[in-house]
């Protein structure tokens, strides 16, 4: 009898825990959650998910647990993180792990489907480019302990710029110039995060304008300032850079790097709206309207943000730029994820405008192929359509537009 009364007292004592624990992180969330409730009211049935995805993400001493399960993984001298969600090289760098393929990816169709974009845009005249921004993991540069499953995206890579080469459209494999001399892969990438760095990114937009006016006679940034050394600023922030593999894996496990930015030498006048869980709208100069320089403070709370977001806040469903200093100039159609930011911000003073259409299906405030065409039967022209995607966003469900059997079927 004392064994079952035992193990009663610490079921009741451990669901208590449980319990309060639950109440005292619904209560901390509760506005957030109302918020949710509210957004969803017509969709009720998207609720559960929501409110769960609140709840993982900010939970109740969240940072805390984080920090000391890095602290333990630290300790134990390990270059893995929670059952190789993570692994580390030998200088520090984090990459995403995986012991095998557990889907068969369909990039073929991935290629097709930009393949019927292209021939959609083109018949009013608008040019085309894929661009293929590149991995942070690259066997050159990165040597792991014997073993390490690290997940290579390569062989993605590969196939979709093969296929897009056979069915015609025009690309441009990132990974083949960046990192280089002057940019190293140490200087290329974050150590926290699987993004490129500014300057990497800076050396992207040369790329792709340079490509865009020898390809198509764009005559991008023709006076070449935009693109100097002189247009921007090079300013380092010591230790203000934790980026989403640092968040998950704690700053004890990872560590802070520094955060190198480019900040603009002239003004502008830019009108920017975009469209991230509402719309809004910003005019103003070049800092005004496309930098959020509040996270370069050093009071920043790098587990809720990132000086990465600088850039038009890193990532929206939907960002219109006008540069209202050059009306003259060409205008830009994208379909792009996270590494853009930057690119963005960097070509908009050489265009009269730029849309962008984050490609992922997180969007309830878009359809990507429905925008297309809908911004075309409107009759808005784009001088060029720009493509972009990182090698680990190659899949399916990342290429939400022209899915049918038909070019202008969504």
């Amino acid at each position: 009898m004392k064994y079952f009364t035992k193990k009663r007292i610490f079921a009741a004592v451990f669901l208590l825990g449980v319990f309060s624990f639950s109440a005292v992180n619904i209560y901390n969330n509760r506005f957030t959650l109302l918020k949710q409730v509210e957004k969803y009211e017509k969709e009720p049935q998207k609720i559960p998910e929501k409110l769960e995805k609140v709840m993982e993400d900010d939970i109740y001493g969240k940072t805390e647990f984080v920090e000391t399960y890095g602290f333990t993984q630290k300790a134990l001298g390990k270059d893995e993180f929670n059952d190789f969600e993570y692994v580390k090289d030998k200088k520090g760098f984090l990459h995403y792990s995986a012991f095998y393929r557990d889907e068969q990816k369909n990039i073929f169709e991935c290629a097709l489907r930009v393949k019927k974009l292209q021939n959609y845009v083109e018949k009013y005249g608008t040019k085309v480019l894929f661009v293929m921004a590149p991995a942070k993991y690259n066997r050159q540069y990165t040597e792991f302990a014997m073993g390490t499953p690290v997940n290579d995206p390569s062989e993605d890579t590969y196939e979709m710029l093969v296929y897009l080469n056979r069915l015609g459209v025009p690309c441009i494999n990132l990974a083949e110039n960046i990192p280089n001399s002057e940019i190293p892969y140490e200087q290329a990438f974050f150590k926290t995060d699987h993004h490129w760095t500014v300057p990497a990114a800076f050396d992207a937009t040369k790329i792709i304008v340079n490509d865009l006016n020898d390809r198509y006679g764009a005559n991008l940034d023709p006076t070449g300032y935009y693109l100097s050394d002189g247009a921007y600023t090079k300013k380092e922030y010591k230790n203000q850079m934790l980026g989403s593999m640092g968040r998950d894996t704690g700053i004890i496990y990872s560590g802070r790097e520094d955060f190198t930015a480019y900040l603009p030498n002239f003004s502008g006048h830019y009108k920017r709206t975009y469209v991230m869980d509402g719309e809004e709208t910003l005019e103003g100069t070049y800092t005004d309207a496309l930098l959020d320089p509040t996270v370069l403070e050093p009071t920043l709370n790098l587990y809720e943000d990132s000086p990465y977001s600088l850039y038009i806040k890193q990532v929206t469903n939907l960002e219109h730029i006008e540069n209202l200093d050059n009306t003259d100039g060409p205008s830009v159609l994208m379909v792009r994820d996270s590494f853009f930011g930057p690119v963005i911000s960097f070509m908009a003073p050489m265009c009269s405008k730029i849309d962008a259409i984050w490609s992922m299906e997180k969007m309830d405030d878009i359809n990507v192929g429905e925008y297309i065409k809908g911004q075309y039967e409107k009759g808005e022209k784009y001088d060029y359509l720009i493509v972009e995607y990182y090698p680990h966003n190659l899949e399916e469900d990342a290429f939400k537009f022209f899915r049918g059997d038909h070019e202008n079927e969504n």
